[in-house]
């Protein structure tokens, strides 16, 4: 049997973790990329942060993942992408990539001839993805949204991946763990779910902070995971969690400014006031009012909106 496994243009040897740059056709994007095989056959899994740039609590938390990890301690591998989309990273751009201006977790599974984010995703998807057992996406709020912590995992008719998902979905210390059925297309974790693989994503972190108590979070529930998945030896960590069905997201179909009502992490009853949109002078342009009981998970921060961008999201 071949000891050695590859990802691109990297290989790692049985037992041996390397740190390079994984390098992306017709892109001229270099992934830092921690490759780690280790000593005794088991699983592969894919470990990302940074697919939106400013979320640095959890790009802080693959890479101590990436460094901490031992392949003589280890069965199966790891592939650690800590930051998943660079351009965006030192752009310090908030949502979307750059130099199209769209958002890299909504592009998935890509497209090969696209602009930028679209074959951004592409191949991840089918040199990262599509090599790997199980997919876990660190992500947090960006640079102007503050948020609790939750986890997701894609609601999917294969019976298989939905039970794996749900349960690496609850192996964090994280309270809120919401199952979603498509409601946010183009996902990294829909994508691969839907490709027969367990996927989810796990969010803490918050407005362009790096919080080194939420990344010890985030790094504790990859090795839960892992431990989960066979990857590491020891016992399983077990979540007192709440379980969610319910994730709906309130945007602004206007340029404006924004004035939320609500906290994150309070409890809204269906028609209560959410917030108001304000033009220019200050003037109330619009009230949003809940569609839904449910908790605030996550809230836009920034006074200054434009069309299409998130205010919030609800779940239940």
């Amino acid at each position: 049997m071949c000891n050695k496994w590859g990802i691109g243009n990297l290989f790692a040897t049985r037992g041996e973790k390397i740190k390079g740059h994984l390098e992306l056709p017709t892109l001229g994007e270099k992934l830092p990329t921690f490759l780690i095989n280790g000593s005794r056959e088991g699983p592969s899994v894919l470990v990302m942060g940074g697919i939106h740039g400013c979320e640095y609590t959890s790009i802080d938390a693959a890479l101590k993942i990436g460094a901490l990890l031992d392949p003589k301690r280890m069965k199966g591998k790891v592939v650690v992408l800590p930051i998943a989309n660079p351009s965006s990273f030192y752009a310090r751009s908030i949502y979307v990539h750059p130099k199209d201006q769209k958002n890299l977790n909504r592009m998935f599974p890509g497209d090969q001839h696209g602009t930028d984010a679209e074959r951004l995703a592409y191949w991840l998807n089918e040199m990262v993805f599509k090599k790997v057992d199980y997919v876990i996406d660190l992500h947090g709020g960006d640079m102007i949204e503050s948020l609790v912590p939750f986890t997701i995992y894609h609601v999917t008719e294969n019976e298989r991946v939905l039970k794996i998902s749900k349960e690496m979905a609850s192996r964090f210390d994280i309270k809120y763990v919401i199952g979603s059925d498509g409601q946010v297309p183009g996902s990294t974790y829909s994508c691969a779910a839907e490709q027969g693989i367990p996927a989810i994503i796990a969010e803490a972190g918050q407005q362009g902070i790096l919080s080194k108590e939420q990344s010890q979070m985030l790094q504790e529930g990859v090795q839960n995971i892992l431990i989960l998945l066979g990857v590491l030896e020891g016992n399983v960590s077990n979540i007192d969690s709440t379980y969610l069905t319910v994730f709906e997201w309130y945007r602004s179909d206007l340029q404006c400014l924004w004035y939320p009502e609500i906290e994150i992490g309070d409890q809204v009853e269906e028609g209560q006031l959410l917030g108001q949109l304000a033009d220019e002078f200050g003037d109330t342009i619009r009230k949003i009012y809940s569609n839904s009981s449910g908790i605030v998970l996550f809230l836009v921060s920034s006074l200054a909106i434009n069309k299409n961008d998130p205010l919030l999201a609800v779940g239940a």
